[in-house]
């Protein structure tokens, strides 16, 4: 399958391990393998970073077609990337969350590059990709945020909070003393803001699951 020799051919011309590889494309060192090994076709996302970074088009990791490294090789092609180390690190992604009714966020094993100067601010945070209009004020659909859980959450804050012990929703939260209130930031009406009262966090628990302290657009973006 020409995209599995392309992407090993890719890594072997750079003298990259699969783990390094990875970390340009935002995924573990085992995924890699599997795209080498055992035809796993990876993520467009992947690809793109791929492709983005080594300065050469998608066609050239996904169509079978002469490949880099001969002498007569196209002058488009960057023969000196730029390292990841120093200015990106990778952060794991867990999946979508809610920007609207409280949806199931599913772990996936994936890892995106955050710039590291947000990274090393955040060094335990994780990735989660925002579904839903309910937050548009503040954090376009489709975008990638930055949930740190180690920030001491106070009234106010977009947090990442898990309902009934699986759902997650992003909202900005309220605490009182009756009960917690999570309120949408959008300019859709259709959006309310929803109460729980202490009765209603007993049947359904509350599980912060950690502060919003940056977003990026999502690499696969629309435009």
């Amino acid at each position: 399958m020409a995209i599995q020799e392309n992407i090993k051919r890719l890594r072997e011309k750079h003298n990259l391990t699969q783990d390094e590889l990875g970390e340009v494309a935002g995924v573990s060192g085992n995924a890699v393998w599997t795209w080498e090994n055992q035809g796993k076709v990876p993520r467009m996302g992947a690809i793109q970073r791929m492709a983005d970074h080594f300065g050469i088009n998608k066609s050239d990791i996904i169509e079978d077609k002469p490949f880099f490294g001969v002498a007569e090789q196209s002058a488009s092609y960057n023969t000196n990337p730029r390292g990841v180390a120093g200015h990106a690190k990778r952060m794991p992604y867990l999946g979508s969350i809610a920007a609207g009714e409280a949806l199931e966020m599913i772990r996936v094993e994936e890892y995106i590059n955050v710039p590291y100067e947000i990274a090393d601010l955040y060094p335990n945070s994780f990735l989660v990709r925002v579904n839903g209009e309910s937050m548009n004020k503040i954090v376009p659909p489709n975008a990638l945020a930055l949930i740190d859980p180690t920030i001491e959450v106070k009234n106010g804050d977009v947090v990442a909070v898990s309902i009934n012990g699986f759902d997650a929703t992003l909202k900005r939260f309220f605490h009182f003393k009756d009960g917690v209130a999570l309120e949408p930031e959008t300019y859709d009406d259709n959006y309310q803001t929803q109460f729980y009262n202490k009765e209603a966090i007993a049947e359904k628990p509350f599980d912060i699951k950690g502060k919003m302290v940056w977003f990026m657009a999502a690499f696969d973006q629309k435009f």
